[in-house]
């Protein structure tokens, strides 16, 4: 892992695109995507700043994404993807996306099983019990 991908460590998910982005004779399936950050986002709309959702999505997956196959970093454009990407892989990467940010989310603290109850068992006590 190079110096720049250690900044990803634990903030990524990989995974396999069905078809893959064809690229200098092969299908490029295996994928690194990391979490996205605001100024993906940022950078995306100055570069196309009237761009259609489609687009500015794709730039956003294409900002995210560390490893596509063994397709060398500066040969991985949008514009390859752009004319590669099937949707079917298009949708692959949305899904290892969302499920990215699941796994990042804060766990939401569960309350203890068998712990204290806010009311007294004397007070929830019936006349006919006391």
């Amino acid at each position: 892992m190079t110096n720049n991908q250690k900044q990803w460590d634990g903030l990524t998910i990989s995974g396999e695109l069905p078809v893959g982005v064809y690229y200098a004779g092969t299908r490029h399936k295996s994928f690194t995507l990391r979490v996205p950050l605001a100024n993906d986002l940022i950078v995306i709309q100055e570069q196309f700043p009237q761009a259609p959702l489609p687009l500015i999505t794709l730039g956003m997956y294409h900002r995210q994404l560390l490893v596509l196959g063994d397709i060398p970093e500066e040969a991985l454009t949008l514009e390859l993807l752009r004319e590669g990407l099937l949707e079917s892989d298009l949708a692959v990467i949305a899904n290892t996306d969302a499920e990215l940010e699941k796994k990042l989310a804060p766990q939401v603290a569960a309350s203890p099983i068998g712990g204290e109850s806010n009311t007294n068992s004397s007070s929830t006590a019936t006349e006919s019990t006391k």
